[in-house]
């Protein structure tokens, strides 16, 4: 993190700006490589898990190396969704 971000004093969307640690690889191959720009927002979630209601995210929305930027949207939360509201995905074949 090159920015300091606190859910306490910063508000919902404030941004943040970073550099990557490791390399993101995909297959093997080095996709974005260590030192890649990050930036992202910290955004403010409802949560019906969280005693306040809401919980905060830190997500990143893009990536800069070596002078190609690629806009994204990533989370350390597998969803934006509360684990246990998420809807169970039928598993049963339907049949007409």
């Amino acid at each position: 993190m090159l920015d300091s971000i606190d859910s306490g004093v910063d508000q919902d969307g404030a941004e943040f700006h970073g550099l990557l640690t490791v390399p993101l690889v995909l297959g093997g191959e080095v996709i974005v490589r260590p030192e890649a720009e990050v930036r992202g927002l910290l955004v403010l979630l409802r949560s019906r898990n969280h005693p306040e209601g809401f919980r905060y995210e830190l997500l990143v929305t893009g990536l800069t190396d070596h002078g190609k930027s690629y806009d994204l949207t990533a989370s350390l939360n597998p969803s934006f969704v509360d684990p246990a509201v998420q809807p169970v995905a039928d598993s049963k074949p339907t049949t007409k």
